[in-house]
Protein backbone atom coordinates (compact mmCIF):
# COMPACT_ATOMS: atom_id res chain seq x y z
CA UNK A 1 0.00 0.00 0.00
CA UNK A 2 2.93 1.94 0.72
CA UNK A 3 4.38 1.56 -3.06
CA UNK A 4 1.14 2.50 -4.21
CA UNK A 5 0.94 5.91 -2.57
CA UNK A 6 4.29 6.94 -3.47
CA UNK A 7 3.22 6.38 -7.10
CA UNK A 8 5.38 2.91 -8.13
CA UNK A 9 2.95 1.65 -9.76
CA UNK A 10 1.36 4.51 -11.28
CA UNK A 11 0.09 7.82 -10.26
CA UNK A 12 -3.35 7.46 -8.31
CA UNK A 13 -6.24 10.02 -8.42
CA UNK A 14 -7.38 11.85 -5.81
CA UNK A 15 -10.61 10.22 -5.25
CA UNK A 16 -8.72 7.32 -4.70
CA UNK A 17 -5.66 8.35 -2.43
CA UNK A 18 -7.70 8.96 0.92
CA UNK A 19 -9.42 5.55 1.08
CA UNK A 20 -6.04 4.15 0.30
CA UNK A 21 -4.15 6.05 3.10
CA UNK A 22 -7.26 4.97 5.16
CA UNK A 23 -6.64 1.06 3.98
CA UNK A 24 -2.52 1.58 5.21
CA UNK A 25 -2.92 3.02 8.19
CA UNK A 26 -5.20 0.90 9.71
CA UNK A 27 -3.05 -2.14 8.22
CA UNK A 28 -0.10 0.00 10.47
CA UNK A 29 -2.61 0.12 13.39
CA UNK A 30 -3.38 -3.64 13.18
CA UNK A 31 0.50 -4.60 12.75
CA UNK A 32 1.82 -2.65 16.12
CA UNK A 33 -0.73 -3.83 18.01
CA UNK A 34 -0.10 -7.90 17.39
CA UNK A 35 3.56 -6.70 17.91
CA UNK A 36 2.83 -5.34 21.00
CA UNK A 37 0.57 -7.49 22.33
CA UNK A 38 3.23 -10.53 21.21
CA UNK A 39 5.92 -8.83 23.40
CA UNK A 40 4.04 -8.35 26.18
CA UNK A 41 2.95 -11.99 26.46
CA UNK A 42 6.40 -13.09 25.90
CA UNK A 43 8.07 -10.67 28.62
CA UNK A 44 5.55 -11.52 31.03
CA UNK A 45 6.50 -15.24 30.30
CA UNK A 46 9.97 -14.77 30.45
CA UNK A 47 10.26 -15.86 26.67
CA UNK A 48 12.57 -12.82 25.23
CA UNK A 49 16.13 -13.47 24.55
CA UNK A 50 18.60 -11.23 23.09
CA UNK A 51 20.10 -11.48 19.83
CA UNK A 52 22.61 -9.17 20.10
CA UNK A 53 25.46 -7.98 17.08
CA UNK A 54 27.29 -5.10 15.81
CA UNK A 55 24.38 -1.95 15.49
CA UNK A 56 24.62 1.28 13.53
CA UNK A 57 21.90 3.31 15.18
CA UNK A 58 21.32 5.87 12.73
CA UNK A 59 20.90 3.57 10.10
CA UNK A 60 17.84 2.08 12.41
CA UNK A 61 16.66 5.86 12.82
CA UNK A 62 16.70 6.23 8.91
CA UNK A 63 14.84 3.35 8.08
CA UNK A 64 12.28 4.09 11.12
CA UNK A 65 11.64 7.73 9.82
CA UNK A 66 10.97 6.33 5.97
CA UNK A 67 8.98 4.16 7.12
CA UNK A 68 6.69 6.33 9.19
CA UNK A 69 6.96 9.02 6.48
CA UNK A 70 3.87 8.46 5.47
CA UNK A 71 2.33 8.86 8.02
CA UNK A 72 3.90 12.43 9.38
CA UNK A 73 3.18 13.71 5.32
CA UNK A 74 -0.33 12.87 5.83
CA UNK A 75 -0.32 14.87 9.15
CA UNK A 76 1.98 17.75 7.22
CA UNK A 77 4.03 16.90 9.96
CA UNK A 78 7.86 17.99 9.39
CA UNK A 79 10.00 15.20 10.63
CA UNK A 80 13.61 15.48 10.42
CA UNK A 81 16.56 13.68 11.63
CA UNK A 82 19.68 15.93 12.97
CA UNK A 83 22.15 13.44 13.01
CA UNK A 84 25.63 13.73 15.07
CA UNK A 85 28.54 15.80 13.79
CA UNK A 86 30.89 13.05 14.78
CA UNK A 87 30.30 9.55 13.18
CA UNK A 88 28.48 7.31 16.02
CA UNK A 89 30.13 4.50 16.57
CA UNK A 90 28.18 0.62 16.26
CA UNK A 91 26.98 -0.51 19.71
CA UNK A 92 26.36 -3.83 20.68
CA UNK A 93 22.70 -4.53 21.15
CA UNK A 94 19.42 -6.55 19.35
CA UNK A 95 18.44 -4.57 16.40
CA UNK A 96 14.88 -5.50 16.08
CA UNK A 97 14.23 -4.71 19.79
CA UNK A 98 15.77 -1.01 19.49
CA UNK A 99 14.40 -0.61 16.49
CA UNK A 100 10.71 -1.69 17.98
CA UNK A 101 11.91 0.80 20.80
CA UNK A 102 12.72 3.96 18.12
CA UNK A 103 9.57 3.02 15.96
CA UNK A 104 7.36 3.28 18.87
CA UNK A 105 9.01 6.78 20.15
CA UNK A 106 8.44 8.25 16.94
CA UNK A 107 4.71 6.58 16.26
CA UNK A 108 3.89 8.17 19.13
CA UNK A 109 5.66 11.83 18.20
CA UNK A 110 3.53 11.46 15.16
CA UNK A 111 0.26 10.80 16.81
CA UNK A 112 0.57 13.03 19.21
CA UNK A 113 1.13 15.95 17.48
CA UNK A 114 -1.66 17.73 15.42
CA UNK A 115 0.87 20.41 14.20
CA UNK A 116 4.28 21.47 13.86
CA UNK A 117 7.56 19.03 13.87
CA UNK A 118 9.07 15.93 14.91
CA UNK A 119 12.71 15.98 15.40
CA UNK A 120 15.12 13.00 15.89
CA UNK A 121 18.84 13.73 17.33
CA UNK A 122 21.35 11.55 17.78
CA UNK A 123 25.11 11.90 20.16
CA UNK A 124 27.63 10.79 22.48
CA UNK A 125 27.96 11.50 25.69
CA UNK A 126 31.18 10.99 27.91
CA UNK A 127 32.51 8.46 24.91
CA UNK A 128 30.40 5.53 27.05
CA UNK A 129 26.36 6.43 26.15
CA UNK A 130 24.99 7.03 22.72
CA UNK A 131 22.04 9.55 23.34
CA UNK A 132 19.38 10.00 21.82
CA UNK A 133 16.00 12.62 21.28
CA UNK A 134 12.85 12.30 19.95
CA UNK A 135 11.01 15.88 20.24
CA UNK A 136 7.51 16.58 19.37
CA UNK A 137 5.44 19.61 19.03
CA UNK A 138 2.25 17.79 20.53
CA UNK A 139 0.01 17.72 23.00
CA UNK A 140 2.99 17.91 26.09
CA UNK A 141 1.98 16.15 29.47
CA UNK A 142 1.44 17.00 33.00
CA UNK A 143 4.16 15.97 35.80
CA UNK A 144 1.71 12.80 36.69
CA UNK A 145 1.02 11.61 33.23
CA UNK A 146 4.72 11.40 33.12
CA UNK A 147 5.35 9.47 36.03
CA UNK A 148 2.96 6.64 34.33
CA UNK A 149 3.71 6.64 30.97
CA UNK A 150 5.79 3.40 31.14
CA UNK A 151 3.20 1.59 32.84
CA UNK A 152 1.65 -1.14 30.99
CA UNK A 153 -1.76 -0.13 28.99
CA UNK A 154 -1.29 3.59 30.37
CA UNK A 155 -1.57 5.72 28.00
CA UNK A 156 -1.83 9.98 29.93
CA UNK A 157 -4.72 12.17 29.46
CA UNK A 158 -4.14 13.55 26.69
CA UNK A 159 -3.94 9.95 25.32
CA UNK A 160 -7.55 9.04 26.66
CA UNK A 161 -9.29 12.82 25.78
CA UNK A 162 -7.45 13.47 22.37
CA UNK A 163 -7.92 11.93 18.89
CA UNK A 164 -5.81 9.00 19.01
CA UNK A 165 -5.72 5.31 19.11
CA UNK A 166 -3.60 2.94 21.20
CA UNK A 167 -3.59 0.49 24.00
CA UNK A 168 -0.86 1.65 26.10
CA UNK A 169 1.76 -1.10 25.64
CA UNK A 170 4.25 0.50 23.45
CA UNK A 171 6.06 2.47 25.84
CA UNK A 172 6.00 -0.28 28.56
CA UNK A 173 7.29 -2.64 25.75
CA UNK A 174 9.86 0.39 25.00
CA UNK A 175 11.08 0.59 28.61
CA UNK A 176 11.26 -3.44 28.99
CA UNK A 177 13.61 -3.17 25.55
CA UNK A 178 15.74 -0.51 26.81
CA UNK A 179 16.35 -2.60 30.05
CA UNK A 180 17.62 -5.77 28.84
CA UNK A 181 20.13 -2.69 26.96
CA UNK A 182 21.21 -1.65 30.55
CA UNK A 183 20.18 1.55 29.07
CA UNK A 184 17.90 4.66 30.25
CA UNK A 185 14.35 5.69 28.73
CA UNK A 186 12.33 9.00 29.83
CA UNK A 187 10.23 11.98 28.89
CA UNK A 188 10.43 15.57 29.68
CA UNK A 189 7.57 17.90 28.60
CA UNK A 190 7.39 21.62 29.71
CA UNK A 191 3.31 20.77 30.29
CA UNK A 192 0.54 20.36 28.36
CA UNK A 193 0.58 21.90 24.81
CA UNK A 194 3.89 22.35 25.19
CA UNK A 195 5.35 19.22 23.44
CA UNK A 196 7.45 16.51 24.83
CA UNK A 197 10.66 15.37 24.45
CA UNK A 198 11.71 11.07 24.89
CA UNK A 199 15.03 10.36 25.49
CA UNK A 200 17.16 6.86 25.19
CA UNK A 201 20.40 5.81 26.30
CA UNK A 202 22.39 3.09 25.58
CA UNK A 203 25.67 2.01 26.69
CA UNK A 204 28.54 1.81 23.79
CA UNK A 205 30.89 -0.41 25.67
CA UNK A 206 29.53 -4.22 24.83
CA UNK A 207 27.54 -5.50 27.10
CA UNK A 208 28.70 -8.64 29.25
Amino acid sequence: MSMVLEGTYGKVGSSMKKPIEGVFQSNERLIKLVNNLLNLSRLEAGRIKMNNGKVQIEEIIQSVLEELKIKADEKKLKLSFKKSTKKLPMITADSEKIRSVISNLIDNAIRYTEKGSITVATSVKDAKILHIEIQDTGVGMTKDEMGDLFKSFSRGGAGNTSWTEGTGLGLYVARQFVDMHKGKIWAESPGRGKGSTFFVELPIKEME
